[in-house]
C-alpha cells in the first residue's frame, strides 16, 4: 500500500472510499462504502455517489469529491440528452451498459489535459437477442481510470483506496455461475474483508444486486474504526 504522505498527495485517494462489482449468472452485484474523509480525518458518513439511468445499469464513483460531482452531473446531462433525442426520433431506448461505459470514457478522455480525479465503475446487464427473438441479459463490468482507459472483466472489477485488498479478497471468493443470493453473500463478504484492511474505507456499506426483473439494495454492517 501507498505510504500516508503519498496518499495525501494523490487526489484520487484523498477522500478515501472503495467500490467493488462482481458478475453472477444473469445478475451483477455492486458494493460501495460510506466513508468520506480528508486523509485520515473523518468528515462524514454517507452513501457513495451512484448514477442509475435505468434499473439495469449503474455507475459508481470513487475519487476526489468535487470531481466526482462534476463527472456525475456531466454524465447525467449527456444521458438525458441522448434519451430526449431518441424520444424525438420516436425510438425511445434505454442506454446499455456498454454505451454508458463508452460515454464515460469519452467524457474523461476529453478532460485529459485537466482530468477529473475519478475512477468510475460501470456495471449492468447487457441485453443480447436470442434466435427465437427473446432477450438474454449478460453481466457487464467495466472500470475506467482518470483519462477514460477501460478495463473490462467477466468476473469482478474494483476501484478506490482498498483496491489492492479488494483484488485479493474478490479473486479468492468469486466463482462462476453465482446465483443472485449467492452473489450477494460472496460480494458482501469479499468487500467487507477488504475494508477491514484499509483505514480510509468502511463505516458501513451498501450492496446493490441487479437482475433482469429487479434491483435489491442491502445495507452491510462493518467496523467503524
Amino acid at each position: 500500500p501507498k505510504p500516508f504522505y503519498a496518499q495525501q498527495q494523490d487526489p484520487t485517494t484523498l477522500n478515501g472510499g472503495s467500490v467493488l462489482a462482481m458478475a453472477g449468472d444473469g445478475c451483477v452485484a455492486l458494493a460501495v462504502d460510506m466513508r468520506f474523509g480528508s486523509g485520515l480525518q473523518m468528515v462524514n458518513v454517507m452513501s457513495r455517489h451512484v448514477l442509475r439511468p435505468h434499473p439495469n445499469v449503474m455507475v459508481a464513483f470513487t475519487g476526489l469529491e468535487g470531481d466526482v460531482l462534476s463527472l456525475k452531473q456531466a454524465l447525467h446531462a449527456q444521458v438525458e440528452s441522448k434519451i430526449r433525442r431518441s424520444v424525438l426520433n420516436s425510438a425511445k431506448r434505454k442506454i446499455s451498459p456498454r454505451t454508458l461505459a463508452s460515454l464515460t470514457s469519452h467524457i474523461l478522455y476529453n478532460r485529459r489535459q485537466s482530468p477529473y480525479f475519478v475512477e468510475p465503475l460501470v456495471v449492468g446487464l447487457e441485453p443480447e437477442p436470442c434466435q427465437d427473438g427473446s432477450l438474454t441479459y449478460k453481466p457487464f463490468l467495466c472500470a475506467c481510470d482518470v483519462i477514460g482507459a477501460q478495463s473490462k472483466s467477466g468476473e469482478f472489477v474494483c476501484a478506490g483506496v482498498a483496491s489492492k485488498s479488494l483484488y485479493g479478497t474478490a479473486e479468492a471468493a468469486w466463482r462462476p455461475g453465482l446465483k443472485r443470493e449467492e452473489l450477494a453473500q460472496v460480494c458482501g463478504k469479499a468487500f467487507l474483508a477488504a475494508l477491514e484492511r484499509d483505514s480510509l474505507s468502511g463505516y458501513g456499506a451498501k450492496l446493490y444486486v441487479i437482475s433482469s426483473d429487479r434491483t435489491i439494495e442491502i445495507d452491510l454492517a462493518c467496523r467503524d474504526d
